[in-house]
């Protein structure tokens, strides 16, 4: 049986139910996916007529329809183009026409659901575990539509595969969506909804700011068991605004503050040489918290192999406290300290193996949004080797025109582990699912 547990829900709609539903929709902001195509890619695409060829009879338009709109290889390292490419489907959806209301965006959210469903039942798919990212005010009756349609879904089941939803949460602001996750997982659709979801933009947003709500989530969890809450934590998939040192730091934390699954975790295993020698900045602020870092974990670091001078540490920290919070740190990297930063990573590696948390491996989009091209230096190859727990998942199938099958397909062939690995992955999945992880379900 087969578990997705790394799918955002909108990411999952293959490109022919794309295509159908732009046709059906009929009017659709072609200006602004344009506009964000000619800034991504320096062209626009012609998507447009395209769209107008299938609405005109021509079967061919179908396949050129999915070329244009899958993210492939071609389009590999850049956030950007993939943001861009995923518009299409964002102002094609009734939830995103100010004119649409809460009776349409049900509608036409229940199509969504059932072609989702449909896809899973193709590719084997047991159990699905989806997440949805709103604004910051989630509770409005074009959002509630959605959610009350999906967990309608859900909770009544025809026959497929078992499927549960993970609200994301705003990162800047998480508290009001909280209040309406908590309202869900009391009530009577509380069955399906099995976690909570922090993605999107992760710069910006250290983990220690998601400190209060993981013990609020906590807490929900001790005083409702039976409704417990998995802590879904993409962390370490993008860090151009930091050290290496602190992207690291990052994974280690998130899992440290209690989350039950961690989304890519790249920062963590990634083959350091990568990125060979260079410069990086990062704000005064969070260099001291990584300073703050090499100072409690002194002995483990230097028992790691990593050279951890406290004395100048401190003095650093002292000259850094006349520096206003806006002022930034630059870090260089040459071979030497690019093989620091990997033993720091196999130092992180033992202290979240301990906590129990599970990293979820997405290889093609680590491939093709992360920049990560050569599997040499992809991290689940250690992070195999290091006997972590770790999960496989496919993240937005819709867009990458990729299935289950073939992320276990890369990660078995690349790591070398075969079928034996691949069953191991497989049963790992099964008991990594949210209301396993929270104590909700026993394994």
């Amino acid at each position: 049986m087969l578990a997705e547990l790394h799918l955002h829900l909108f990411g999952c709609i293959r490109p022919l139910d794309l295509l159908r539903q732009l046709v059906v929709r009929g009017q659709v902001r072609w200006d602004l996916y344009e506009s964000g195509m000619k800034a991504a890619y320096g062209t626009i695409p012609p998507v447009r007529q395209v769209v107008e060829r299938y609405r005109q009879g021509d079967a061919t338009a179908a396949a050129e329809f999915e070329n244009l709109y899958v993210f492939g290889d071609q389009d590999a390292g850049n956030f950007d183009r993939f943001q861009a490419k995923g518009n299409l489907m964002a102002l094609s959806l009734a939830l995103n026409d100010p004119d649409a209301g809460p009776a349409e965006i049900a509608a036409e959210m229940a199509k969504i659901v059932t072609g989702i469903r449909a896809d899973h039942i193709r590719h084997g798919i047991s159990y699905a575990e989806h997440r949805v990212l709103f604004g910051v005010d989630l509770d409005t009756p074009r959002n509630r539509a959605v959610l009350d349609t999906v967990l309608d879904a859900y909770h009544h089941g025809d026959a497929g595969p078992t499927e549960r939803l993970a609200i994301s949460l705003n990162r800047t602001n998480p508290w009001p969506g909280w209040e309406l996750v908590q309202e869900i997982a009391r009530g009577p659709h509380g069955d399906v909804l099995t976690g909570i979801d922090f993605c999107n933009i992760e710069e910006g947003h250290p983990p220690k700011d998601a400190a209060a709500i993981f013990h609020a989530v906590q807490d929900f969890n001790a005083a409702h068991p039976q409704r417990s809450l998995a802590i879904l934590y993409h962390v370490g998939e993008s860090f151009r605004d930091k050290s290496l040192e602190s992207a690291v730091r990052w994974v280690q934390e998130a899992a440290e503050f209690g989350a039950h699954r961690l989304g890519h975790a790249i920062a963590l295993g990634v083959d350091p040489h990568l990125y060979g020698a260079h410069s990086r900045e990062e704000p005064v602020s969070e260099h001291r918290d990584q300073i703050a870092y090499d100072l409690h974990h002194c002995s483990g670091l230097r028992a790691a192999g990593v050279a951890v001078d406290s004395v100048a540490l401190r003095t650093e920290l002292a000259d850094l406290a006349a520096l206003p919070d806006g002022a930034s740190v630059t870090i260089d990297y040459d071979a030497a300290r690019l093989d620091e930063v990997r033993r720091r990573q196999t130092y992180a590696m033992g202290r979240i193996c301990s906590t129990g948390a599970v990293i979820e491996v997405c290889p093609t989009s680590n491939r093709r949004i992360g920049g990560i091209v050569d599997p040499a230096h992809h991290p689940v190859r250690r992070f195999v080797a290091a006997g972590l727990p770790v999960v496989v998942s496919s993240d937005d199938p819709g867009n990458f025109g990729i299935s289950l099958g073939d992320e276990l397909d890369w990660v078995c062939e690349h790591t070398g582990g075969g079928a034996e690995l691949r069953q191991e992955l497989i049963r790992a999945a099964w008991d990594s699912r949210s209301e396993v992880l929270s104590g909700r379900l026993s394994r």
